[in-house]
């Protein structure tokens, strides 16, 4: 079984290159599929998989810089 969460969150990353790859690992290792948007003015996106899975995902992106008031549905 799959949930679905889609989230966004206006932040400010000076460089939101060096956040991608971290994020990318978990996903894969969480089997998370979907996109995410990386921005230097914050996040967007909508992912799939696991429960346990979304629920890693999002707690990484609330530990982000600027993240912890994180919205998703």
């Amino acid at each position: 079984m799959f949930t679905v969460c889609a989230l966004y969150h206006f932040t400010r990353f000076d460089d939101p290159a060096p956040l991608r790859d971290p994020l990318l690992d978990l996903c894969r290792t969480q089997k998370i599929t979907g996109t995410l948007l990386l921005a230097h003015e914050g996040i967007n996106g909508t992912v799939a998989g696991p429960a346990a899975g979304i629920e890693a995902v999002l707690a990484h992106i609330s530990a982000l810089p600027g993240c912890a008031a994180l919205e998703w549905k």
